[in-house]
């Protein structure tokens, strides 16, 4: 379990050390393109600059869809299978597993005290979901009815499309400061980018 972690660490470490190598090394390029020939980086921005909305496409993910039937439907299959996937977990969290080890292999990352008691805190509350899942299995085998006012209560949609209409909003004022302020984003994004590509740099022979 510890080589594994360390090896994602590591992958993950280079592939983001790259990336931000590349991006340094982009940056430069176009700050550097902004001081000599603004106007082959403003027809580039043309070129490249598409807004694409991402309202059309959540669309269908965001329609609803009623499985109350099929649960209705097959309520006793539906809660014996609840029950049995509730009853395992509720096993694997009280026998099974153990928080010291796992703060051990995650001591790094923070204080062990914090950590462990971070680690029984989400093994309690899971152990209560599944305590409480276990309710629901049996409710839906023998009585299924007894959820009609809950879910009379808790059977809402919230739709994300209303609250991110702002956020799908193209904004255009950075192209704007870029073609009022050329020289100057030039210089910024150059000097940005050899500050980021010295650093990795230096991180890297350190």
């Amino acid at each position: 379990m510890k080589a594994s972690s360390a090896l994602l660490v590591s992958v993950l470490g280079q592939a983001l050390y790259i990336l931000l190598l590349l991006g340094a090394a982009l940056g430069l390029l176009v700050g550097i393109m902004l001081l000599i020939d603004s106007q082959r980086v403003l027809r580039w921005n043309a070129y490249l600059n598409r807004w694409i909305s991402t309202g059309e496409s959540l669309r269908v993910l965001d329609q609803p869809h009623d499985l109350k039937r099929i649960v209705y439907r097959r309520h006793r299959i539906v809660g014996v299978v609840v029950l049995a996937a509730a009853l395992y977990a509720l096993d694997v969290l009280v026998f099974n597993i153990q928080t010291r080890p796992l703060v051990h292999i995650f001591r790094d990352l923070a204080n062990p005290g914090t950590l462990e008691l971070f680690a029984e805190a989400v093994r309690l509350f899971l152990v209560a979901g599944n305590a409480l899942a276990i309710l629901a299995g049996i409710i839906l085998v023998f009585r299924p009815s007894l959820f009609k006012g809950v879910e009379a209560w808790t059977d809402r949609q919230y739709s994300p499309r209303l609250s991110s209409q702002n956020l799908d909003a193209p904004r255009y004022q950075p192209d704007e400061f870029v073609r009022a302020h050329q020289r100057l984003a030039g210089i910024v994004a150059a000097g940005g980018s050899l500050f980021v590509l010295l650093s990795l740099g230096a991180s890297r022979l350190l």
